[in-house]
């Protein structure tokens, strides 16, 4: 019963990594494809910034041998350090690249102070809940990849876009919009996210194995999502308060 049970999962696994890099690939030719036939420099910022994410994180892997012995002596407390840590970094790449490629509005704020400010909040309440779900459960890599687009996904797809309605931006408001964000957007986010979530599951495989409780899987899956609503409070006022000492 128990081998039956393991087959059964491994087939599962492999299912789900065949998924993972086929709809990152469809992400990315959608992304591409956009640039295409929608010559843009925000466009151009995207294809640019999300294969650099996920490239940053093969590095971290590559180099997995030089850090992770290190940082795994504190494995719990190291993993969500380096989740922080990695989204800043890809935050600041996502507006680098913006200022190269001369686009606008693709990060959340053209002064990289402001745009930490009022990000990374929402990255360290994900990432830090994310570590202790990932303590419990133990998902599979794809799984996590996953997760970190889901978790994108709710940021930046759904409450960015309603947060831009309070000032005029009516994105949201197109059917067209969502359509594409489920088609497409989703599986873009896979490479963004993966140095936030992955990485640090790298350093949770080296902390001794936790209960996973009462709940479904699934909903503790869900549990850094909740930080969505308190951060969109947070969200709202820092915008008033950037634009009240900016004007």
């Amino acid at each position: 019963m128990e081998r039956a049970t393991a087959r059964a999962s491994s087939r599962i696994d492999r299912v789900v990594n065949v998924v993972v890099v086929l709809g990152t690939l469809w992400g990315m030719t959608a992304v591409a494809i956009g640039q295409l036939t929608e010559p843009s420099a925000e466009n151009l910022t995207l294809l640019l910034a999300i294969p650099a994410s996920g490239l940053y994180t093969l590095g971290l892997y590559l180099l997995r041998p030089f850090w992770l012995p290190v940082l795994a002596r504190r494995p719990l407390s190291s993993a969500a350090a380096l989740g922080i840590f990695n989204a800043a970094v890809v935050e600041t790449l996502f507006l680098l690249l913006e200022k190269l490629t001369g686009a606008e509005g693709v990060a959340a704020h053209p002064s990289l102070i402001v745009d930490l400010l009022l990000t990374m909040p929402w990255y360290a309440l994900m990432v830090v809940t994310f570590v202790r779900v990932q303590n419990r459960r133990r998902f599979s890599p794809a799984v996590v990849l996953l997760l970190g687009a889901l978790y994108e996904l709710g940021a930046d797809g759904v409450l960015g876009p309603l947060a831009g309605l309070l000032f005029g931006d009516m994105q949201a408001a197109s059917a067209e919009y969502w359509l594409m964000l489920g088609l497409f957007g989703f599986w873009a986010f896979i490479p963004v996210y993966s140095s936030m979530v992955l990485a640090p599951s790298w350093l949770i495989d080296r902390a001794p194995p936790q209960p996973p409780g009462a709940a479904p899987p699934w909903l503790d899956a869900l549990k850094p999502l909740l930080w969505l609503f308190p951060f969109a409070l947070y969200l709202l006022v820092a915008v008033l308060v950037v634009g009240f000492f900016s004007t």
